[in-house]
């Protein structure tokens, strides 16, 4: 009868549960994951708990194999936990392993970020991250990205130099650039080549436009002397041709008074000899008179 039930039903049958726990193979997942054994009993002491006395046995071959389905079973049943709590272990150690991975990519990906965030100072932008759960419900970073302003400083190439530099510092802060880390670099170096092609360009514009300035300055220097020294012969002229017709007056006016020096000469002496003539005065000696006299 005994050897006739199944054995699914074995711990219906013959349950074994030591003093103070629970059945062997029901016990709490508590309990399965403790680093204690389960308390267990050896066969014989099994067989003694459960041997009928002598009058309650029908017949000893019965007995016997009851005792031997109960010990299958409870073979059975410490196989079948031995079995779960390595199982169990193995899957612990397996998620253990998994978060200890996920905190050490946490940790690097937040040093990453921050580092570029904190050398791209106001060119860089706040680090976003993407994060998975881990087997023990908490969310870790597995990846992350700092937004650069890679953009040229509008007329001001000297500002736009500045800033690529700072970008490249920014990109390759991080121990191990990735390669976009790489591609923003470039970036920056293409930048800082434009900015200055474009200050040389202004620096050439600049001199011509200073050359020209010096070369109209001078221009004008030069025409103003011109202008100068022109004004200064005219004036030059000016002053000869007016000399020239005040030395012109002068001797208009001297020949006038010559003229009217001997008119007035020629009338006194018309005058005088008029007066001799008529006796109105003595008459004077005329020119050689003197030798003409006897002495």
């Amino acid at each position: 009868m005994t050897s006739a039930i199944p054995s699914s039903y074995a711990n219906t049958v013959a349950p074994y549960a030591p003093l103070g726990r629970q059945p062997v193979g029901q016990e709490s997942p508590e309990l399965k994951a403790s680093s204690f054994k389960a308390l267990e009993q050896s066969a014989d002491s099994a067989r003694s708990e459960n041997r009928r006395s002598p009058d309650d046995r029908p017949n000893e071959q019965g007995e016997q194999q009851r005792v031997s389905a109960e010990q299958s079973r409870s073979s059975s049943g410490q196989a079948t936990q031995s079995e779960k709590s390595a199982g169990e272990k193995a899957r612990l150690e397996k998620e253990q392993k998994q978060i200890n991975e996920l905190v050490a990519i946490d940790r690097e990906v937040h040093a990453h970020e921050q580092a570029h965030a904190a050398v791209g100072g106001e060119y860089a932008g706040t680090p976003t991250y993407k994060f998975v759960k881990g087997p023990d419900g908490i969310s870790y970073a597995v990846g992350g990205e700092v937004s650069v302003d890679t953009g040229p400083i509008p007329n001001d190439p000297e500002a736009t130099i500045r800033k690529a530099q700072q970008i490249r510092q920014a990109a390759n802060a991080p121990a191990d650039p990735s390669p976009q880390d790489r591609r923003i670099a470039a970036e920056a170096t293409r930048l800082e080549s434009e900015a200055r092609a474009q200050l040389q360009e202004q620096g050439a514009i600049k001199v011509q436009e200073q050359e020209r300035l010096v070369a109209e300055k001078n221009e004008a220097q030069k025409s103003e002397t011109e202008q100068r020294v022109a004004e200064d012969d005219e004036a030059r002229q000016t002053a000869a041709r007016e000399q020239l017709r005040a030395d012109e007056q002068a001797e208009r006016s001297r020949s006038d008074r010559s003229d009217i020096l001997l008119k007035v000469s020629k009338k006194n002496i018309n005058l005088n000899r008029h007066l001799v003539e008529i006796g109105a005065v003595k008459g004077l000696s005329t020119v050689g008179s003197f030798l003409n006299r006897r002495v």
